[in-house]
């Protein structure tokens, strides 16, 4: 369970993850030396207003996840219900930013790799409000048709680049909302006879 930062503790992780395992690669180490070696911008046109970043993880969709909307009221503290925690799959696009197209196919297939092999983040891999929590962040790789990609492309108003849509499934929000449960003091069950 998390709180209000926990979309921004799930990208953090993300980063922490592709970062580490970026780092540990000799041959790409080089390119991601740089704290600010990956970003959460939108990639753009010119890729020098990011400064050192060489891939880019931009957010561009967040929805409730449907299958886990309706679940039942969870304890809370001092005896009080509340509601169950907002579901969301959070949407990213995976942009690398370098300037050689082999490089950017090279780090691009290095991070579908690491999210091939980390398909799921938990425990160390998380960071922030989900620090000793028991949430797992499914990551999930998401084929996005030519024209839904056409239309991210578009919002962003930047030039077609090459990049992946991955899905990470499922960030936990809580509600800060409670209602008081009365304990149950005693039960009668009737039964009807013949």
């Amino acid at each position: 369970m998390a709180d209000y930062t926990v979309i921004g503790d799930v990208s953090d992780s993300l980063i922490g993850v592709l970062r580490a395992e970026l780092l540990a690669d000799p041959s790409l180490a080089p390119k991601f030396l740089d704290v600010g070696s990956i970003t959460l911008a939108p990639p753009v046109d010119d890729p020098q207003e990011l400064g050192p970043a060489a891939l880019s993880i931009y957010l561009y969709r967040i929805l409730e996840d449907p299958h886990l909307k309706n679940q039942t009221y969870v304890s809370g503290t001092g005896g009080r219900l509340r509601p169950p925690p907002l579901t969301l799959d959070l949407f990213y696009l995976i942009t690398p930013l370098l300037k050689e197209p082999k490089d950017q196919q090279i780090v691009l297939g290095k991070v579908m790799q690491v999210l091939y092999d980390r398909s799921t983040l938990e425990g160390p891999d998380l960071g922030g409000s989900l620090v000793g929590a028991d949430d797992r962040v499914r990551v999930i790789f998401n084929p996005v048709s030519l024209e839904e990609a056409a239309r991210v492309w578009q919002a962003l108003e930047t030039t077609y680049r090459l990049s992946v849509c991955y899905m990470l499934r499922v960030a936990l929000l809580d509600s800060t909302r409670g209602t008081n449960a009365a304990p149950v003091v005693a039960a009668q069950t009737t039964y009807a006879g013949r």
